[in-house]
Order: C-alpha cells, then sequence, then structure tokens
C-alpha cells in the first residue's frame, strides 16, 4: 500500500495525547536548529550565501508546518500541497548543487525534525505518567508518521529537482555548445563575462584536446571525470563533434607535466577507447589549435586505419606526418625517390619494409626478430634484400629513410 493510500490515517494512528504534544512544539525554534545541522551537513560552501539560505529555511518551515498538521490529525498525507521545497530544489539544480547533497539535507533534517517530536512525547508521557506501552506505541506510531511523511515529500522534491537539473542542463548544454563553436570559428571575439560564466570553463589555462572518435556525447560525459582525476585536470568542458564523436578539452592554470599526459594516454589506454590527443597549448588560441591538433591526429588515424593505428594516438606520435602531408604530391615523390623498388605495392616489399622499419626502431636484429615472431636469420636476409633494392647502406641516408617509411604508411592507404 502506497503512502498516499495510508495518508488519511497517519496523523489519527497516534493517540490524543501524542497528537496535542505534537501541537505544542516550537516549528520556529526547531526550524533554526534544522536549517543549521542543513547547511553543516549538507551546504557547507553556500553556508554565507543569503539568499540560499532565506530559501532553505521557507522550504524548511513550510515542511515543518505540514508535518504538524499531519502529525495532529488537520492535515491527510494526501492534501499536503509544498511549494518552498520544490522551489528549493530547483534552487539547487541552478547552483550544480548535486543531488546526494538534497538527499543528505533531507536525511539530516528529518531525524532533526524526529528526535524534537521524540523529546517532546517522551516528556510528555513521563509527566502524565503515561503507561509504558502505550508511550512505547505512541513513539512508533509517531516515528511511522514522520517516515511517511519524509518519503512523501522526498520523493516529490527529488522528482522536481530531476526535472529541474534535466532542463537547466539541456539548455545550457546547449548554450555552451554554441559558445564552443563560437571560440573554434576564424576570428573568433574575446566572450563576454556572462558567456564566461555560462562557459563554465578557464579559457586562461593551460589545455590538452581529446578527440573520441567512437564515443557518443553521452557516453562521453561519463568519462570526463576519470579523465580529470588522472591528468589532475582543474576542470573538463565537453563539446559534441557530431552523433558519434565527442571532443573533451582538459584545463590546468599551472601548466601540464609530462607525468600529467602520461597519466591521462595510461588511463585512455584502460578504457580502451580510440582517443587523438593534442599537445598543451595556453589561454584561448590554444583551445583553437588543440582542436586543430586532434582533428590532424585522426586525419593520421584514418589513413593508417583501424588496424594499423594505436588506441590512443598522440599528436607528439605523428608530428612528423602531419607536417609532411601537408603536401601529399611531394611527400609521394619524396617515398618514391628514397625507398625505390621498396616503395612498390607487393607483398615482398611490405615485408621489407616492415622489417626495416622494426630493425631501425629496436636496432638489433635479435630485438626484431623476437618483436616480429621471426628467426634472427630471416631478418638479416631481410634486411640484405632490402639494402640489395635500395642500391645503397642502409645507414646512408637512415633518416630520409626513416621518414619515407613512415610516410609510406599514410600514402598506401
Amino acid at each position: 500500500m502506497t503512502a498516499q493510500a495510508e495518508a488519511p490515517v497517519l496523523g489519527a494512528a497516534l493517540p490524543a495525547w501524542a497528537r496535542a504534544t505534537a501541537a505544542c512544539v516550537d516549528l520556529v525554534a526547531l526550524g533554526r536548529v534544522v536549517v543549521q545541522r542543513d547547511l553543516e551537513a549538507a551546504f557547507p560552501d553556500l553556508a554565507r550565501n543569503a539568499d540560499f539560505v532565506e530559501r532553505l529555511r521557507a522550504s524548511v518551515d513550510e515542511n515543518l508546518q505540514a508535518l504538524q498538521g499531519v502529525l495532529t490529525a488537520r492535515l491527510a498525507l494526501e492534501d499536503v500541497r509544498l511549494t518552498q521545497p520544490l522551489v528549493f530544489a530547483t534552487v539547487q539544480a541552478r547552483l550544480r548543487v548535486p543531488q546526494t547533497a538534497l538527499q543528505r539535507s533531507y536525511r539530516v533534517g528529518f531525524a532533526a525534525m524526529w528526535q524534537e517530536w521524540a523529546d517532546h512525547l517522551c516528556a510528555r508521557a513521563e509527566l502524565d505518567d503515561i503507561p509504558r506501552r502505550e508511550a512505547l506505541e505512541a513513539l512508533c506510531a509517531l516515528t511511522v508518521v514522520i517516515q511517511g511523511y519524509q518519503d512523501h515529500v522526498a520523493s516529490q522534491v527529488a522528482e522536481s529537482f530531476a526535472r529541474a537539473d534535466d532542463a537547466l542542463s539541456r539548455s545550457r548544454a546547449h548554450v555552451r555548445n554554441g559558445l564552443v563553436r563560437q571560440l573554434l570559428g576564424p576570428g573568433a571575439a574575446p566572450l563576454s563575462p556572462s558567456d564566461l560564466v555560462t562557459l563554465a570553463y578557464p579559457l586562461a589555462a593551460t589545455h590538452v584536446a581529446v578527440l573520441l572518435p567512437t564515443v557518443a556525447e553521452g557516453a562521453a560525459e561519463r568519462l570526463v571525470q576519470g579523465m580529470r582525476t588522472a591528468a589532475r585536470a582543474a576542470q573538463g568542458l565537453l563539446h559534441p563533434v557530431d552523433l558519434s564523436s565527442t571532443v573533451v578539452w582538459l584545463a590546468n592554470p599551472s601548466g601540464w607535466q609530462r607525468h600529467s599526459h602520461d597519466a591521462l594516454v595510461e588511463h585512455l589506454r584502460l578504457l580502451d577507447v580510440q582517443a587523438s590527443l593534442s599537445d598543451s597549448r595556453p589561454g584561448p588560441e590554444g583551445l583553437r589549435e588543440t582542436w586543430l591538433q586532434v582533428q590532424q591526429v585522426q586525419e593520421v588515424r584514418n589513413a593508417w586505419g583501424p588496424e594499423q593505428s594505436p588506441r590512443v594516438l598522440r599528436h607528439a606520435d605523428v608530428g612528423l606526418e602531419i607536417l609532411l602531408m601537408q603536401d601529399r604530391d611531394r611527400a609521394r615523390s619524396f617515398v618514391v625517390d628514397e625507398l625505390g623498388p621498396l616503395a612498390a605495392d607487393t607483398e615482398q616489399a611490405q615485408r621489407l619494409r616492415e622489417t626495416l622499419q622494426t630493425s631501425f626502431q629496436l636496432g638489433s636484429h635479435v630485438a626484431t626478430a623476437e618483436a616480429l615472431h621471426l628467426h634472427e636469420h630471416t631478418v638479416r636476409n631481410r634486411l640484405q634484400k632490402a639494402e640489395e633494392l635500395l642500391g645503397r647502406s642502409l645507414q646512408g641516408r637512415r633518416t630520409e629513410l626513416q621518414v619515407a617509411l613512415r610516410l609510406i604508411r599514410l600514402l598506401d592507404r
């Protein structure tokens, strides 16, 4: 049976002497106690906000009056119509107060209310020499009434909070997305002070952008806090790129250290999501530059293909590819000139290129053989064959050869 169906008999369950006692509680004094305890337990950061405290007090006062009406059987629970608690829930949503704080305030507040009414009931029972069993039954009935009232009201308040929070989130997200698009546009003008408040992100800080090409906005929202924690970032800014991809900026007012970058990369690897990361750049212009960087990284990822590109790819890892791919025709000519027959689109040429590039990276035949699951003699034979096709020593123009091997991975796509 629901609390609403039980409402007409809740207060009547108390004996007449208990209802009379409930009517004698000083609601003004009790209200001050409840407000103070709520502020200490749930809203310590807002204790000096006069408007917030006044809204809280109005909510508490209306709850106390309604609860006293139910306890004295003057008011059925189903007839309780509250205004201020619902207004206060909307205020909390607007101030982005977590719903957990709202719930904590109700637990603490109703505990204080129960204690006050229970103390009065026990004192009256002792004064009037009420039989112990009757006094205990009255105390139990009091508890049931207060708990029923709390459940009835808290559910309404939670629903009001959720509706307001959802509406505010939707409208705020829409406005913030517009501001981000404005910031990323060419010749973007500085945001106004009110727009900066709406954006709620420190543009003057140093930024790192993380493009999540396969994560939609809703799923990305659940990842932002973990990314902030891993990188020890002060704030995060989320922006949907399209229906299936999202970019997240992380801000650090004091700049980014290498260990913060590494911690963020490791966190993303553990999440096993595709992520393209920028370098760190300061200020509003840095926001735009990091956005450009992650787009460039993503272009390299797309050119490599999902099988060839790592799940987490940093701008620093592919800066050379990005630079040289600005002119694809010249890049292709460079590759053909440097690789000669090794640039051919054949399985043999591809095997030789893979072996050559791995050898350059690892520096020894043994390590190369282990990495490619080959015999060491096979590695030696392939390197010798590559040298024959090039017509020169592998150590000659080694830097150009390494660059060409990196570029052909993109040009082949």
